[in-house]
């Protein structure tokens, strides 16, 4: 049978015949002991390379959590790289100013539906605060340091650590809080 599509013309069946070499090529490629080996390599190792992410927590909207319940939050978080999330032990505080006063209160966190996903409610009155987050799961830790305004939680000057804050973390971040506070 032959083809024509513009200037170049060919035949089919020979055509044909040409495409079945690569594919040949790449049947004695599979079948050789190199191949298998590394196939196999690939198939115990990438479990593992899977699971190597350490934990730490991710944040977002309320609508982020798929929970209804905890959409007047003022945001959520999810604490990831955790084997088992019923093992994950949260904590946190929102640390501030109020006028020249310096405030700290511990927060209440709930826990949203899904495991692992946590609501904070706004709990700490007018001024400018960050919300300082502290979490375990077995022997690793993790921190966040969440600027709030009053639109919510602050994305691009939010902080994560794989351990707790540090005092003087925590204090270097109120103080570059913009004088009138975030927007």
């Amino acid at each position: 049978m032959k083809i024509s599509s513009g200037k170049k013309s060919w035949t089919a069946a020979s055509n044909a015949a040409v495409n079945r070499e690569p594919l040949l090529n790449r049947a004695r490629l599979l079948n050789t002991t190199k191949w298998r080996l590394a196939v196999r390599a690939a198939l115990v190792f990438a479990p593992a390379l899977a699971c190597a992410q350490s934990f730490s927590f991710e944040i977002g909207p309320p609508i982020a959590a798929q929970d209804y319940a905890v959409k007047s939050a003022a945001f959520v978080f999810r604490a990831t790289g955790c084997s088992d999330p019923s093992k994950v032990e949260v904590s946190g505080t929102a640390e501030g100013l109020v006028g020249t006063d310096r405030r700290s209160v511990t927060l209440q966190i709930k826990p949203a539906a899904k495991p692992g996903v946590y609501a904070i409610y706004k709990q700490w009155e007018r001024g400018n605060w960050v919300v300082v987050l502290r979490g375990a799961c077995g022997g690793e830790q993790a921190g966040a340091i969440i600027p709030v305004g009053s639109r919510g939680f602050v994305r691009d000057a939010s902080k994560f650590y794989a351990r707790a804050p540090t005092p003087a973390e925590i204090d270097a971040a109120i103080k570059s809080i913009p004088e009138g506070g975030y927007k």
